[in-house]
C-alpha cells in the first residue's frame, strides 16, 4: 500500500460507462482512481504511476489485452499486487488469480470488495464472489 497519500486504484474496463460509474463509486469513498479502456493502457499507467499503484480492479472480457493478462504481466512486477476481476460473463475462468465480483453489481459492493481485498492475504487468493 502507498504510504504518500490515498490508496491508489488501477480501473480497468472497456466499457465506458462502467468505467466512469466504477471509476465516481471509488472517488467518493476516497480512494484514488487511475482509469484505463484496455489492458495495454492500463500497463502504460501503472508504469507510470508515481509512487505505485496499491490495488487494481479488472474486467476479464477486453480487447487487446485481458484481464487474465493483465493480472499476470501486473505480477511479474509485484507478485502481491491485490486484483479484483470483474466480469459480466456467468462462467469466468475458475482459476482466477484473485477475487471475481460479477456485474451487475452496486457501488457498495464494489466499495466493500476493494475494502475486503485490502485486508485480504496478498497472495494465494481464490476467485469468490
Amino acid at each position: 500500500m502507498s504510504s504518500n497519500g490515498p490508496f491508489r486504484i488501477l480501473l480497468v474496463d472497456d466499457e465506458p460507462v462502467v468505467l466512469a460509474l466504477m471509476g465516481r463509486a471509488l472517488a467518493e469513498a476516497g480512494y484514488d482512481v487511475l482509469p484505463a479502456s484496455n489492458g495495454l493502457e492500463a500497463l502504460e499507467l501503472a508504469a507510470a504511476a508515481r509512487p505505485r499503484v496499491d490495488a487494481v480492479i479488472t474486467d476479464i472480457q477486453m480487447p487487446q489485452l485481458g484481464g487474465e493478462g493483465l493480472a499476470a504481466a501486473l505480477r511479474q512486477v509485484d507478485r502481491h499486487l491485490p486484483i479484483l476481476f470483474v466480469s459480466g460473463f456467468n462462467q469466468p475462468a475458475p482459476t482466477l488469480p484473485g477475487p471475481l465480483l460479477a456485474k451487475p453489481f452496486t457501488p457498495d459492493d464494489l466499495v466493500s470488495a476493494i475494502g475486503a481485498l485490502r485486508t485480504a492475504p496478498a497472495s494465494g487468493q481464490k476467485a469468490s464472489a
